[in-house]
């Protein structure tokens, strides 16, 4: 993948359609089985990451001398996806408390 950070916006849109075309067609030569599975490996990342940058959050908030009022974000319990304003998972469906 191209990492030039001086790309134009149409040159942007081409890699990032490119991306999307490749992404498309390594899905297609999975089974079902495989693309859930990755699906799961998907999650589990997202909610490592959510709950890494929770880290980081809270560990400054200290080093701050707890001045710093983070609001936590929110996250889907069934997947680990950001959870908006809603009742349910804009990705999994699952309900949200």
């Amino acid at each position: 993948m191209d990492t030039n950070v001086n790309m134009t916006p149409e040159e942007m849109q081409q890699a990032l359609e490119k991306a999307q075309r490749e992404l498309q067609a390594t899905l297609d030569k999975m089974t079902p089985e495989e693309r859930a599975q990755a699906e799961m490996n998907a999650q589990k990342a997202i909610a490592e990451d959510h709950a890494s940058m929770q880290a980081l959050l809270d560990e400054a908030a200290k080093a701050a001398g707890g001045e710093i009022a983070q609001p936590k974000p929110k996250f889907c319990g069934n997947c680990g996806a950001p959870a908006g304003n809603g009742q349910f998972c804009a990705y999994c469906g699952s309900p949200l408390n």
